[in-house]
């Protein structure tokens, strides 16, 4: 009986599909395509999983197809913030079904391509089980980091309250280069605490945006977010070719804010520098004339518990963007039991281990050359380790 539904509702959308109105309705070529691979897949041996998977995609299929045949029925053009959001949904929830229909192979349906630390992807209408970790520099390991526990326990404390909350929350990590300010960030971004309550994460780090132009680099950084979302690169590509500049950052802009709507997200920007008032106060709501492109904060919803991580040497930087309420200004003051951590940590890497007879009487030395800074021991560390390992080789 499975079969038959499957194939009644094919036969229901091919029909629908060739009518000859069609031929002007959004995303013609699309529905043919996915006609075609549909075609290729719907046998009377189609195997029980991959029947309900038929199914369901059949009943969306027909169901956008007919919501299409309205819109073009209306003439509307789709310059409409609604029809974008049609528009844009659709086209999204059409490639999500091309891509699992093409994963059906001989009556089976191969595994979503998704693990712990990739980009996070939707299902028909509801997020898939799969974690989000869009890292632009290394993961840190938590059992690696020493001294900033206090610091971690304190915002995980800040976070709790705006989630039960519902509020927006903005906090910012100050500190002279080293000090170990990527490191809290991350280590919050990636607890237990955060993997729980927070949905979708995202990590951006501004200085390794490749744009020259101010422009370009707003654009690059919220497509870098929607490709973190799942949003197909070719929705984000057609957008950049048919729309002129501004005119793309504004539609990236809305796609962005309906992204995020409703969810409980947190997003650390990583090691800013230089900016302008598009980066400035995160906590806005949104803009007035749907001006979306003015401020990086109207891609960002408010009222469902989200937040953000700012970390940058610039003080000025930070406050501009989430306040003082919640700034933290890492110091060049970690204990020297902390910094011997590091350094020993650093010095054991890759199965290699700095073992000289002498390390003891050198460690008032490397913990005065420390100064404070977790960088500075791990570097030494790293330092000592591989002089070790290089002059073991030769012997």
């Amino acid at each position: 009986m499975a079969v038959e539904i499957v194939q009644f509702l094919m036969g229901k959308f091919v029909d629908a599909l060739a009518e000859e109105d069609n031929k002007a309705i959004p995303f013609t070529l699309h529905f043919q395509e996915i006609k075609d691979e549909l075609e290729k897949k719907v046998s009377s041996s189609t195997s029980l999983g991959t029947t309900d998977l038929l199914r369901e995609s059949l009943y969306d299929l027909n169901d956008m197809l007919l919501a299409c045949q309205l819109l073009s029925k209306k003439h509307r053009d789709g310059n409409s913030l609604p029809d974008k959001l049609f528009l844009f949904k659709t086209k999204k929830r059409l490639l999500t079904i091309k891509r699992k229909i093409r994963r059906i192979t001989d009556a089976r349906v191969e595994p979503n391509p998704v693990n712990s630390s990739g980009p996070l992807r939707r299902d028909i209408g509801r997020w898939e089980a799969a974690e989000f970790d869009r890292w632009t520099s290394h993961a840190v390991e938590g059992c690696r980091v020493h001294g900033l526990g206090d610091h971690l326990v304190e915002m995980e404390r800040i976070l709790l309250e705006q989630n039960t909350n519902g509020l927006f929350k903005g906090i910012g990590i100050v500190g002279m280069g080293g000090v170990g300010k990527t490191a809290l960030a991350q280590l919050i971004f990636n607890s237990q605490f955060v993997r729980r309550h927070f949905c979708p994460r995202l990590w951006v780090c501004i200085s390794q945006t490749s744009s020259s132009k101010e422009k370009g680099l707003r654009k690059e950084i919220v497509e870098r977010m929607l490709l973190s979302l799942g949003v197909d690169e070719e929705v984000i590509s057609s957008i950049s070719r048919n729309k002129t500049i501004g005119d793309d950052l504004t539609e990236l802009m809305f796609i962005l804010h309906q992204e995020l709507k409703g969810k409980k997200y947190l997003i650390v920007f990583d090691d800013l520098w230089n900016i302008d008032e598009w980066y400035e106060d995160l906590g806005l709501g949104l803009p007035r004339d749907d001006e979306w492109s003015d401020r990086l904060a109207f891609g960002l919803p408010k009222g469902s518990g989200g937040g953000v991580i700012v970390t940058s040497r610039l003080e000025e930087v930070v406050v501009n963007m989430v306040g003082r309420e919640h700034l933290y200004q890492l110091q060049p003051t970690l204990d020297r039991e902390s910094c011997w951590a590091i350094f020993m940590d650093a010095s054991s890497r890759n199965g290699h281990t700095f073992d000289d007879p002498s390390l003891g009487a050198m460690k008032m030395e490397i913990l005065d050359c420390c100064s404070g800074l977790p960088l500075a021991a791990k570097t030494i560390g790293e330092i000592l380790c591989a002089s070790s390992s290089s002059s073991g080789d030769s012997s």
